[in-house]
């Protein structure tokens, strides 16, 4: 009688084991991502404390930089008569809110952080110098984003052509297809989060920076994805609300949709990249200290080579 007790005994705590094992595993999961998420309100609370230390400026940046893609959108409206001016206007003035906005705005934070007084002028002058950098940065994210991307919408109409799915209804097909390329951009976007940072902040080629970007945000993806969602909720939450309510109410908004996005980007933008900020600061600060350890930074032979070719590029940017 002894053995099958002593088996049965062995066979429950077995049978406990399995159970409790993806429990705990749970467990340890569920409270990792409440630290990060945690975490990551630390970071937005900082980027509110770098706003709240000049909000009519960063009110204004975002109001002066909002609107070249508002006009864009809303200029065929205003102006209905074709006109080759106006489609130039419409091509140039979104390209003042993607690029040059950012830049203020991260101008702006860095002096900020450095506990010195800026104002939109001087914002906007310094950010000029560096706009050639974060161009050429957004050059090898984008690729990064859109090579990846593009592979899945070319699949997705490749699928549609050739393996037609007559069981499955197609809205459930559309579905899922979008729900893998939205996955697969944030999870790109994510990863190269504080490339504009490594380059105008940090200094570095926009190669390297891309490069470094990539590797960090592979290593702390978790903290860089939830500091970007919280960051962009503050504002955006309840800004993109009310363009959606306006793209609704007005039947004929609907071409203006891309710069009026651009424009509630812009105003993202201040609480966003100061939070990312400090977020860059915590991560390139401790990886540099490793990186002295382990005697410094190892550069792969392709980049080495991309970063020959750009070296006699003149340097623009300047913080002083």
């Amino acid at each position: 009688m002894t053995r099958p007790h002593a088996w049965s005994l062995s066979n429950r705590s077995l049978e406990r084991g399995i159970i409790s094992f993806p429990v705990t595993q749970l467990r340890r999961a569920l409270s990792k991502w409440s630290t990060v998420w945690l975490q990551s309100a630390t970071y937005v609370r900082w980027g509110l404390g770098v706003v709240r230390r000049a909000p009519g400026l960063y009110l204004l940046i975002a109001v002066v930089y909002a609107t070249p893609a508002l006009l864009a959108g809303f200029l065929p409206v205003l102006l209905p008569a074709p006109a080759l001016w106006r489609q130039a206007l419409t091509v140039v003035l979104p390209w003042i809110t993607i690029l040059l906005g950012a830049v203020v705005v991260m101008v702006a934070v860095g002096y900020h952080a450095r506990g010195r007084s800026i104002d939109l002028a001087r914002a906007t002058s310094v950010a000029v110098g560096w706009v050639p950098r974060y161009l050429w940065t957004n050059v090898h994210t984008s690729l990064i984003f859109w090579a990846p991307v593009g592979l899945v919408f070319a699949a997705r109409s490749w699928q549609e052509g050739a393996l037609p799915l007559m069981v499955v209804p197609e809205v459930v097909v559309d579905a899922l297809w979008w729900l893998v390329i939205a996955g697969l951009a944030l999870y790109l976007h994510t990863r190269t989060l504080l490339a504009p940072f490594l380059a105008v902040h940090a200094d570095l080629p926009g190669t390297l920076a891309a490069l470094e970007a990539w590797r960090l945000g592979g290593q702390h993806f978790s903290i860089c994805l939830a500091t970007l969602i919280v960051g962009s909720l503050p504002v955006g939450l309840p800004l993109g609300l009310l363009a959606f309510g306006v793209l609704r109410l007005s039947g004929d908004g609907q071409g203006a949709a891309p710069d009026l996005a651009w424009a509630l980007i812009q105003a993202v933008r201040p609480v966003l990249i100061a939070a990312l900020y400090s977020l860059y600061r915590d991560l390139w600060d401790a990886d540099q200290a490793r990186q002295r350890a382990q005697g410094g930074l190892r550069v792969p032979l392709l980049v080495r080579a991309v970063l020959a070719l750009t070296q006699p590029l003149p340097k623009l940017g300047r913080w002083e």
